[in-house]
């Protein structure tokens, strides 16, 4: 009998030694960064139609989804090419990466083209059948503008064109003095399960009466196959110079929308909100400003119905009552920022999408990973 003890407490033991171990270094600890994507400089043939030099750009715009359990697909634009002054097929690229571990390694998986222009702005989402979603523009400067959207059934893998949300097309220099482009594409869904975008545009600058810059909406009733009629969502009836831009919106917890964007020409690119019933229906006006935010807004909504904005400030605001208030985080997520972007990690983590500057010039992407912030400009606290 003591000889099976024996040989039971031994057996017990060597299960217990195998089983993985729970200690403080197992924990995720934050905050802490990431590389999603760092593009190789290369020397080049000069200058592009923008005046930026192609082997320096390296990667910007970095927009990120969630897919699952532990996956993530992200969006970012490259240059790996003369641009299309230099190259008739040149011009930005998107890129996209995924992540399997929830975002702690990442992998590119393809890159999209139009070759001979200007490929930017990507956004992604995703349809009820599983099917994604990319948003994003494609320019000839001062000569083609448009907005496409890209679906891919394999998870990201390959993609292909589904539609144009608008455009703008003319001669070489005729859209431009003063631009009449689209731009920075963002979609989402309503209550009803339709699809929406959001986006930039200056094409009735040179209409009676005049806006140099709104922001558009339109509706999909087929996801993203076909778009229906224009919705104004921004603008400002008084003044003529505003030019809202950069929207990005979501869905809060109490049911309403709130849609975030600039304000340049008449508000030094400061960054403003609007709130609505249904996402359809906007009152006129350029909204109420967030404070201490300039620049490429993004906001997303924590689960708890906390909302959280980034801009190009390098700035976090939070609001525990759907905008009515707002706080700026003693602790900055990056020093500098660029069209930065934010994403809910479960109940108190966020991750802070950001294009950040390089050596030698340019950016990388990279996310900063961290608990959401107690900590506030004003010496509060909130929990």
């Amino acid at each position: 009998m003591a000889r099976n003890r024996s040989i039971f407490a031994f057996l017990l033991l060597v299960t217990i030694l195998a089983l993985p171990a729970c200690t403080k270094s197992d924990q995720e600890v934050l905050p802490y960064d990431v590389i999603v994507h760092e593009e190789k400089m290369f020397e080049d043939a000069g200058m592009d139609a923008r005046g930026i030099f192609p082997g320096q750009f390296g990667a910007e715009y970095g927009r990120m989804l969630q897919i699952g359990k532990k996956r993530l697909l992200a969006v970012y634009t490259i240059y790996d090419n003369n641009g299309y002054t230099n190259d008739d097929h040149g011009g930005t690229k998107l890129q996209l990466s995924e992540s399997r571990d929830d975002g702690k390694t990442w992998n590119a998986i393809s890159t999209v083209a139009d070759p001979g222009r200007d490929l930017d702005n990507g956004q992604l989402i995703e349809l009820p059948n599983g099917d994604l979603l990319m948003a994003c523009r494609s320019v000839r400067w001062q000569e083609s503008y448009r907005l496409y959207v890209y679906k891919s059934t394999d998870k990201g893998v390959t993609w292909s064109r589904l539609s144009t949300i608008d455009e703008n097309n003319g001669e070489p220099g005729s859209l431009g003095y003063p631009d009449k482009g689209v731009y920075e594409p963002h979609m989402g869904f309503l209550k009803d399960g339709r699809l929406a975008v959001f986006y930039a545009n200056e094409k009735h600058v040179t209409e009676e009466p005049s806006y140099s810059q709104i922001i558009s909406e339109k509706i999909s009733e087929d996801n993203g196959a076909t778009w229906g009629k224009e919705i104004f969502a921004a603008w400002d009836p008084d003044n003529p110079g505003a030019r809202p831009g950069m929207p990005v919106w979501t869905q809060m917890n109490n049911g309403r929308y709130i849609l975030t964007f600039e304000v340049c020409g008449t508000d030094n690119c400061n960054i403003h909100y609007k709130v609505s019933e249904d996402a359809v229906d906007w009152n006129s006006g350029v909204g109420t400003l967030i404070p201490d935010q300039l620049g490429g807004p993004f906001i997303t909504s924590m689960t708890d119905g906390t909302l959280v904005v980034v801009s190009n400030s390098s700035h976090l605001s939070v609001s525990k009552d759907y905008g009515q208030t707002w706080q700026t985080a003693s602790k900055d997520p990056w020093p500098t920022s660029l069209w930065t972007s934010v994403y809910t990690f479960g109940k108190n983590k966020i991750g802070v999408m950001n294009s950040v500057e390089r050596s030698g010039g340019g950016h990388d992407i990279r996310i900063y990973f961290m608990e959401l912030p107690t900590s506030f400009t004003d010496d509060s606290s909130i929990n």
